[in-house]
Formats: C-alpha cells, sequence, structure tokens
C-alpha cells in the first residue's frame, strides 16, 4: 500500500513556493510559468506578507489559485507574528511583527481614520494556515524541524516556534530524516538541495529571485526580482501615515555601550525605526546619555531574538525611572544564526 500511494503521488504535479514578502508580480509571472491543472497541487511555504509592497496581493492571487488547483498554505513566522498582533496588540510577537517590516503590510490594509481593515476572507486565510504538510516522500515546512526529533513525534504545540523559526541548528544538520524536509525561512541567493533538506527561499523581496521546487521533476523554477520595485518600500502615503504610529507594549530589551555588559530594560512603545524602552527599576543615575551608540537584543527566546544597535536620541524619567528613545541603526533576526537570513541580507554591501 505504501508502496502504491508513492508512486499514485509521484503521478501527481506539484510544486512547493518558497517565501514571497509581498512581492505580488513575481508570484503572479512565476504561477503563469508553472503546468497548473486542476489536478496540480501547489505548497506554498509561508512568510506571504511583510517588507514587500503588496501583501494583499500576495494573499489574493493563493485565494484566487484555488480555483484552478489544490493549494495548501502554510503558516510563516511572519504571518504568526501579525496574528499576534491583531490577537494580542501588546505582546512580544506584535512587537516583532512591527520590527520585522509589518508596516509595510499594515499600509495594504490602511481604512479611514487611520484603521485597518483587513477582509475577512483574508482573516480566514491567515487562521487556517497549517504548520506542516506531508506525503509519501516530502515533509513540507516553513522554517525547518528539531534535528533531534523523528517527524512522527513533532507536537504543533510543543514544537510550533521551532516550525516557524529554526535556522542555524537544523541548517547544518547532516542526518537524514524519513522524508527530504522543503522549507524557505533562511534566504539563499540560489536554491539549495541536500541529501535531507531542499530550501527554496531565495530572497525574492531582497532583489534575489521567487522560487518554486518541482517536486515531480527534482527541479528548480524561478523568476527575478523585478527591478522597478524597491527593496525598502515607502509604506507612507497620502491616505496613510501609519509609518510613524508608535505600538505600546512590553517587550524585554538588554542593552549595553557598545563592548559593555549589557542590562535589562522594557520597551514602552515602538515602530520599525525606533524605541522608547525605560529601566526595570528605579536608578540614581541613568544608564545611557544622550547620543550613546548602544547594541543589544529585543525578546528572550533564542528562536525569536531580534538583534539590534542604535543610538540614544532622548533621555527622560516618568517619576524616579529612566527611559531612552533610541533610533535603530541596524536590526537582525536570530542574531545567532550564523549570519543567515534577514539580517544578513539587510546588512551586506550595496544594502538600502
Amino acid at each position: 500500500m505504501q508502496e502504491q500511494n508513492i508512486k499514485n503521488f509521484s503521478l501527481r504535479k506539484t510544486y512547493a513556493i518558497g517565501d514571497i514578502h509581498g512581492c505580488a508580480p513575481e508570484l503572479e509571472t512565476l504561477l503563469s510559468r508553472l503546468e497548473i491543472s486542476a489536478e496540480t497541487l501547489v505548497i506554498f511555504l509561508g512568510d506571504y506578507i511583510d517588507r514587500g509592497f503588496d501583501s494583499r496581493g500576495v494573499i489574493d492571487l493563493i485565494i484566487d489559485l484555488r480555483k484552478r488547483c489544490e493549494v495548501v498554505a502554510l503558516m510563516g513566522n511572519h504571518e504568526s507574528m501579525l496574528l499576534d498582533f491583531l490577537e494580542h496588540p501588546e505582546s512580544v510577537g506584535a512587537g516583532f511583527f512591527i520590527l520585522n517590516g509589518g508596516s509595510s503590510t499594515l499600509d495594504n490594509y490602511a481604512g479611514v481614520g487611520g484603521s485597518f481593515e483587513i477582509p475577512q476572507t483574508h482573516i480566514e486565510f491567515l487562521k487556517g494556515l497549517r504548520l506542516f504538510y506531508e506525503t509519501p516522500t516530502h515533509f513540507f515546512v516553513h522554517a525547518g524541524v528539531p534535528p533531534e526529533k523523528k517527524l512522527r513525534d513533532l507536537d504543533p504545540i510543543i514544537d510550533r516556534e521551532t516550525l516557524l523559526w529554526i535556522r542555524g541548528p537544523f541548517l547544518t544538520n547532516k542526518e537524514s530524516w524519513d522524508k527530504v524536509i522543503v522549507h524557505g525561512h533562511s534566504p539563499c541567493e540560489t536554491p539549495e538541495k541536500w541529501p535531507n533538506r531542499i530550501n527554496v527561499d531565495t530572497g525574492c523581496v531582497f532583489g534575489r529571485s521567487l522560487t518554486a521546487y518541482d517536486v515531480n521533476e527534482d527541479c528548480f523554477v524561478s523568476v527575478d526580482y523585478f527591478a522597478h520595485q524597491q527593496i525598502v518600500p515607502p509604506i507612507q502615503s497620502e491616505t496613510s501615515r501609519r509609518i510613524a504610529i508608535r505600538f505600546n507594549g512590553r517587550m524585554p530589551v538588554s542593552a549595553a555601550r557598545s563592548g559593555g555588559k549589557r542590562t535589562a530594560f522594557e520597551t514602552l512603545n515602538y515602530n520599525q525605526f525606533g524605541l522608547l524602552f525605560q529601566e526595570t527599576q528605579a536608578t540614581s543615575e541613568p544608564s545611557f546619555e544622550t547620543g550613546d551608540l548602544i547594541e543589544g537584543t529585543i525578546g528572550e527566546d533564542p528562536l525569536t531574538l531580534v538583534d539590534f544597535e542604535g543610538q540614544i536620541v532622548r533621555v527622560g524619567y516618568r517619576g524616579d525611572i529612566a527611559n531612552y528613545g533610541v533610533k535603530l541603526n541596524k536590526i537582525s533576526i536570530d542574531p545567532g544564526s550564523n549570519n543567515t537570513g534577514f539580517g544578513a541580507w539587510l546588512n551586506r554591501p550595496n544594502s538600502k
């Protein structure tokens, strides 16, 4: 029976598409180059939103594709952060959403009077995303799987953050699972094919390409990034000044002057360009002065840390608690990820 299932699946045209991040024109072009019929299965590996200029358009394209073939849409860490933002706007996850390019997505849904109007069909799409999907031969997931676990032992609750965020330990693992892992999340210049895993995130939003993996032919189909787009799109428009909005929330911060011993703080508010954070207790002397260059991390979980560098632009007090306004000069996700992912792309030579 297992052999028959594998044979039946091998006859069905199947594609897996990597991280799109708002690149709707590239997705539309890529889909036009695939052999899609009513029997085709298209698996999207997550991260449809953020950073690019048309996240809303990407979701519309995926929803519309369901009329033509079977579509499996997986959860990415960016969709998870957006749901945190919508359901718990003062949570750490909501903060990570804004700091990691979420403002561009919110601009796509800008409503009258500064509101966000996300269609119910898009809300249902986001809430219906799966954490993983498997066939007799392949296991599809956004970021990866814990190297120490067998696929049959994965727990959607216990392993959720790993499935959405993991990089280093998974990417360096040389051992094989009982199926080939097909994933995105960790952008590379060209698709990666290893004996145990296949990475189809080729960093379209960062100026590279958007890639689909043809499972049947064991090959890749890619379209180039459209040069007329901008790597960092303008979020502000005539009807939306959301770029300037600051969001309230309590996120743990560990920070110090460059090279110094880090101290614990917590945020008061933030946007993708700056933070306002405060001491966790009263101090006789402030930890920083205006003009100080600082570095640190936002968050506590090693999988979801945001590494940053910035400059103190304001020092104030609320009662006897010092607070600090910080202009963010550099942000990267997963500081311990061996220089892979968004941080490496954002800070690469000639990046904007």
